[in-house]
């Protein structure tokens, strides 16, 4: 097989079934350029289309709209399952009922055959303009046929309200759960009264995607309004960023941060076509800090300032579970540690940790107390390292006027999204490899994920860890890393002082290279 084939094997399709729009910047010619942005020669992406109708449109309104017969529609299908079957699904202009129902039938034998299917729909019925484009009872077969086959319901509030007469938002989430969706984000771009734009995700028990964890939750990003008219197709290619993320293996919640990100970047650099109408821009994926919206959290208040910063690079971070195997890393020449012990012996973990503490005051080393945030701020500890899950019940605000440092753990956009607002020493990005020391299913990044994260959050030191060993260190600094954090690797070194010299030259090499840069 030669490499070009091997290349095409590695290509996610996505499908888009919705209207074509002749101005190009709604509808699938919209869908296309959003998929365009997020493939790459490393994780390529193929949109193929399903045209529900066509419009006769520009930007001030829609002339004409006339619908593709079912027959049509289920040629198209047919035509492509032969050869591109789809692994997102995203759905957009639906004209009639006929549609509906069609799209509702195919859709449950299609994931008889694909249970790995994701389905996304996008509700248009009318245009930005105002100008209706789907029949008047499409919304009652969508809400009796349609819905139990979607994973993911993405209205604005005027779809929202159609679809549920006159409820609040949150109810009128949970009646849509009832109809069987699994997840809804309802977009505020509608919302004209604020200066700001929330768009809210609700994620039901029942939303299931590529082994990441299921559990019930909501997550509201909010952006500051961007007033101009060159806003044509920002409903479009929110859920067609959405259907790209997931593609690409993103967690629901990532993919959400990656679409806001996008839709901001395109209306910070939109396409003007005259001196009144134009289009989202689309430039590639999101890479600039700017454009990243900031996460509302209840019962999360970060610190009123930063925690302390570091006082030397992390550079080669060495985890270890004792005070004996911590000797072994201070022999070795590590200067930065993370003490990580499982025991649930009180005793023992106070001597350990001021042990430990003691020790790498004598050294200068930098020595961060792995979740035992009470002991270490007791003992005067350099600083904490605290998972996603603890940073409710730690008093953030004590830590840091004490002037602990700490570090945050991370996996994907979201979580760097949530940790860096609570303004840390550094975060920790992984599993970047698949490890020994913990169960990350569904959670690992990968050397394309990972090369994302320097560009978007820059102004925080980012540590990568999981499964980092000598043979693949050098791939995870060129994705921008400067800091790498290890377990097994260091554990089971033969010579640990010759690995830790040839591992912090590794790193050297790479930080000076990305200076140079």
């Amino acid at each position: 097989m030669t490499d070009s084939a091997n290349r095409a094997n590695k290509t996610t399709v996505v499908w888009s079934i919705a209207g074509s729009d002749n101005s190009a910047g709604a509808g699938i010619q919209a869908d296309l350029k959003t998929i365009q942005s997020f493939s790459t020669p490393e994780q390529p992406l193929h949109l193929c289309t399903l045209v529900t109708a066509i419009t006769a449109q520009h930007s001030s309104g829609v002339d004409s709209c006339m619908a593709v017969s079912v027959a049509m529609l289920h040629q198209q299908a047919m035509a492509l399952l032969k050869d591109a079957p789809p692994a997102v699904i995203k759905i957009g202009l639906l004209v009639n009922k006929l549609q509906v129902l069609w799209l509702a039938e195919f859709l449950q034998e299609l994931r008889q055959q694909q249970p790995e299917l994701l389905v996304i729909y996008d509700p248009v019925a009318i245009s930005s303009s105002g100008s209706r484009m789907a029949d008047a009872d499409l919304y009652q077969a969508v809400m009796q046929h349609l819905l139990p086959q979607l994973d993911l319901l993405t209205p604005n509030l005027p779809e929202l309200e159609a679809l549920i007469k006159a409820a609040p938002i949150q109810q009128a989430v949970q009646q849509l759960f009832e109809f069987g969706v699994k997840a809804v984000l309802v977009k505020g771009g509608h919302d004209f009264d604020t200066q700001s734009c929330t768009d809210e995700l609700f994620v039901s028990p029942q939303f299931r995607y590529r082994g990441y964890p299921a559990y019930s939750h909501q997550i509201s990003l909010c952006s500051p309004r961007q007033q101009h008219q060159f806003n044509h197709g920002t409903g479009c290619c929110f859920s067609s960023a959405l259907a790209a993320a997931l593609a690409l293996g993103y967690a629901l919640e990532d993919a959400f941060v990656l679409a806001k990100t996008y839709i901001n970047q395109g209306l910070s650099q939109p396409v003007a076509i005259t001196e009144c109408s134009g289009t989202l821009g689309h430039w590639g994926f999101p890479a600039k800090p700017e454009y990243l919206p900031e996460l509302l959290t209840e019962n999360l208040l970060p610190p009123a300032k930063a925690f302390a910063p570091l006082k030397a690079p992390l550079g080669l971070y060495v985890i270890v579970p004792s005070v004996a195997e911590l000797q072994r890393a201070l022999a070795a020449g590590v200067k930065t540690l993370q003490l990580r012990i499982k025991s649930t012996d009180q005793a023992l973990l106070r001597q350990e940790i001021q042990q430990a503490i003691q020790l790498c005051q004598q050294h200068d080393i930098q020595l961060f107390i792995n979740d035992h945030w009470q002991l270490a701020l007791e003992l005067g500890a350099y600083g904490v390292h605290l998972g996603q899950e603890d940073i409710n019940s730690a008093n953030l605000a004590t830590l840091q006027q004490a002037g602990l440092r700490l570090g945050l753990s991370s996996h994907g956009f979201y979580k760097l999204l949530r940790a860096q607002q609570l303004k840390p020493s550094y975060l920790a990005i992984g599993a970047v490899f698949a490890t020994q020391t913990k169960e990350m299913s569904g959670k690992l990044q990968g050397l394309q994920k990972l090369a994302r994260y320097p560009g978007l959050f820059p102004t925080t030191p980012l540590v990568a860890i999981g499964g980092i060993n000598q043979n693949n260190a050098k791939a995870v600094l060129v994705c921008g890393i400067q800091h790498l954090a290890v377990v097994q690797a260091f554990a089971t070194a033969a010579e640990p002082k010759l690995w830790v010299q040839q591992m912090q030259q590794l790193i050297a090499g790479a930080q000076l290279e990305q200076k140079l840069c």
